[in-house]
C-alpha cells in the first residue's frame, strides 16, 4: 500500500500590466516606425562624430603614462621624506 501526495495545481500565468488602449493613428505609426528601414547618420551625427573624434585626438585627451608615473613618484617621496 502506498501514500500518494496530494496533486498540487498548476500555478496560472497572471497577467499584471495594465490594459492599455491605442488610437488607430498609434497603430499606423507604430507599424510605419516598425516596418521602415533604419535610417542612416544624418549630416548632423556625422558632424558631431567628427568632431568628438577630433577633440579625443587632440594632445591634451592623449594618455601620459609617463606623467603620471612621475607624480606617483614624486608622490612616494614626499612619504619617504615624512618617515
Amino acid at each position: 500500500m502506498s501514500i500518494h501526495a496530494p496533486v498540487r495545481p498548476t500555478p496560472r500565468a497572471v497577467d499584471t500590466q495594465p490594459t492599455m488602449l491605442i488610437t488607430e493613428h498609434e497603430v499606423r505609426m507604430l507599424t510605419a516606425a516598425t516596418v521602415a528601414p533604419a535610417a542612416g547618420a544624418g549630416m548632423v551625427s556625422r558632424w558631431i562624430a567628427a568632431r568628438r573624434a577630433a577633440h579625443h585626438a587632440r594632445v591634451d585627451h592623449q594618455c601620459h603614462t609617463a606623467h603620471y608615473e612621475f607624480l606617483e613618484y614624486a608622490a612616494m617621496a614626499r612619504a619617504m621624506e615624512h618617515l
